[in-house]
């Protein structure tokens, strides 16, 4: 509980940040069943807030001058990108209406606070047909597979290969072939993984789940080999994807080794996972996959943010209308 002095007296002022922080991660925890990458997400961002303001300070006086304090801090202080600070600020809008409905503060101090951040509108970064073509080479490469892939193949490889290399190989191929983000392929559990249907099914943003399709033979004869010849190395947890010890693989695990793919196959820039995310996607639009079933596949809540890949199919588009018009002219 926070106390302050007015006229020489002390009073109680109800919860403290500190505690009221503590109490909505919790809520989130236990009530809202966020992912723990969610969670850890909120627990930094209030944190930064607890230090700004003070943890023994009353959230009964946290006010929109002191936010808007707050906002000029982020960019002017820690010079913090436009996504970073809307992060924070969201987090806080949510906590503080919490409270207001939990009946701890009367009302929110975001009412009536303009903290709108205008964010630059960046195209995503997707992979050119001729980068995926030697990413998946030095991929392929990196486990000794050669020619077409067959289960026989897949299986020698996944016995015989460096076992980094072929989770690499492994998973290059699922997040090309799905388009999931990096955090649910790291989280993505051996049961999670139906051979028979070619289906895996993901706990994505907000717990909300989907399922996603292996498409062909080749990719399907890779996550099966994987699951069949690694999985009696499995130390003490469920996750589908490993390191060489036999714990989880996790995110900034994944990202090394696709890195490390991107830099055998000595493309010009460095790859990340979600450059393939963004080009599983971008493939999908240019092959004319309905947009709602990309979105779907993707697992965005609002059609608007898969929107953004339409714009990157433009040049496609581009020459599509070039390649037509050449044809109405006879090739003159």
């Amino acid at each position: 509980m926070a106390v302050v002095a007015v006229g020489g007296s002390l009073w109680w002022i109800g919860m403290t940040l500190a505690e009221a922080c503590a109490e909505f991660l919790t809520h989130c925890r236990v009530a809202k069943n966020l992912s723990p990458h969610s969670l850890r997400a909120y627990t930094i961002d209030l944190a930064e807030f607890e230090r700004f303001a003070g943890p023994a300070t009353a959230v009964a006086v946290v006010d929109r001058p002191l936010l808007r304090r707050y906002l000029s801090h982020l960019f002017e202080v820690r010079r913090l990108k436009e996504t970073s600070v809307k992060r924070r600020i969201a987090c806080l809008k949510v906590m503080f209406r919490w409270l207001e409905l939990d009946e701890v503060i009367e009302i929110s101090p975001f009412h009536r606070l303009d903290a709108r951040i205008r964010l630059p509108r960046r195209l995503p970064r997707n992979l050119t047909d001729d980068e995926v073509r030697r990413l998946r080479a030095a991929a392929f490469a990196g486990a000794g597979i050669t020619g077409r892939i067959t289960e026989t193949k897949a299986v020698r490889a996944a016995r015989k290969a460096d076992h980094d290399a072929f989770t690499a190989l492994v998973a290059v191929e699922v997040l090309l072939a799905t388009g999931l983000r990096v955090g649910e392929l790291a989280g993505m559990r051996a049961e999670d993984v139906d051979l028979t249907g070619r289906v895996i099914t993901i706990v994505g943003k907000g717990s909300r789940q989907r399922r996603v399709f292996l498409p062909d033979d080749a990719v399907t004869a890779l996550v099966t080999a994987y699951q069949g010849v690694t999985g009696a190395r499995r130390r003490d947890h469920d996750r589908f994807l490993m390191t060489g010890t036999g714990g989880p693989a996790s995110t900034q695990h994944l990202r090394l080794l696709i890195r490390g793919i991107g830099e055998d196959a000595q493309l010009s820039r460095r790859v990340t996972p979600h450059m393939l995310r963004h080009t599983a996607a971008t493939r999908l639009l240019e092959n004319g996959v309905d947009i709602r079933f990309v979105q779907r596949l993707l697992g965005h809540q609002s059609i608007s943010t898969t929107e953004i890949y339409t714009t990157v199919t433009d040049a496609s588009l581009r020459a599509a209308v070039e390649k037509a018009a050449e044809g109405m002219r006879g090739g003159r």
